[in-house]
């Protein structure tokens, strides 16, 4: 593997609301594992700092954005594969879902995978992400909109009726911007259906925790902090769950006896560098089967005319 020495930017506040942090945790790991790249942290380490006010769970250093964005545009290809199969966020969808077709927009689409499954249900059908992937302008009929959440966007500034982003809030640098951009993509009485990692089911364990030692990963939310954005913006918190990881929800039973096996051995000495050597893949980064440690959160926007905002 090929070791990448990046800056890393000394995070002192809450990315989202701007508040203290207290010290729940350090990681253990010296290096990120990120495809074919071993990534050293920073020589004071990374502490998980949990927000006195909002209660999200970030970390107290991140790669340096532009440093963050070549890795990335290096190796997600080879991270983040096309899935096979019918994808297991559909069924809960669908049950929130009213009658008739509804404009979807799916945050993060990558290859398009949960948007060709909504195609039934849609009327217009759209993806926003950081490029564009060839499978996912085959599927979207509506607009494909380029560029970070986190940032000013080009978009139609005609609403959504279902916004979706599944593995996208725990990327954020500034979360604080990607809710009020959310917000102003979703429209009046719409949907925002979200999957992340919950970390109040790691406490006692956050310094391993998979989630939080994956490079790419930068803020950790949990109920309090979902109703502590719903309590300033106008939108409420309609369920919220706690489920398997949707890449777990799948597995087929020979699959998951593997998986079982290979995290079970993650943290014994000497392993995870042989599985490592052998696959290519850190196993320490691999959460085990059947751990509910994701919330599938579903907020509705007030049924008042969304503001939209446009650059």
């Amino acid at each position: 593997m090929e070791k990448a020495n990046i800056p890393y930017t000394q995070v002192r506040q809450c990315p989202l609301c701007g508040g203290c942090g207290a010290e729940r945790a350090a990681l253990r790991r010296r290096c990120y594992s990120f495809g074919p790249f071993i990534i050293p942290l920073p020589r004071d380490g990374v502490r998980l700092l949990e927000c006195e006010r909002c209660r999200l769970l970030f970390k107290s250093a991140v790669p340096e954005a532009r440093a963050f964005g070549g890795i990335m545009a290096a190796a997600a290809a080879t991270v983040w594969r096309p899935k096979k199969g019918v994808h297991p966020a559909v069924a809960p969808i669908l049950r929130h879902l009213p009658d008739g077709r509804v404009d979807i927009l799916d945050i993060g689409a990558s290859n398009g995978d949960l948007l060709a499954q909504l195609r039934g249900r849609a009327g217009r059908l759209s993806a926003l992400d950081i490029e564009r992937f060839p499978r996912c302008a085959e599927i979207v009929s509506g607009e494909y909109i380029i560029g970070e959440v986190e940032r000013p966007l080009h978009w139609s500034g005609m609403p959504y009726g279902l916004v979706t982003a599944f593995d996208v809030f725990e990327h954020f640098r500034d979360p604080g911007m990607a809710v009020e951009n959310i917000l102003s993509l979703t429209a009046a009485d719409g949907l925002i259906v979200i999957e992340t990692g919950d970390w109040t089911t790691a406490v006692g364990h956050l310094d391993t925790w998979y989630y939080a030692n994956l490079f790419e990963h930068h803020v950790f939310w949990s109920r309090p902090t979902f109703e502590h954005v719903c309590a300033g913006h106008p939108v409420r918190l309609a369920a919220y769950d706690l489920v398997e990881h949707k890449g777990r929800r799948a597995l087929s039973a020979a699959k998951r006896a593997v998986l079982r096996a290979v995290t079970s051995l993650a943290h014994v000495p000497g392993c995870a560098a042989l599985v490592q050597a052998v696959t290519g893949r850190d196993p320490t980064l691999f959460g085990p089967p059947s751990v509910r440690d994701h919330a599938f959160v579903v907020m509705r926007r007030h049924p008042f005319t969304a503001t939209t905002v446009q650059s």
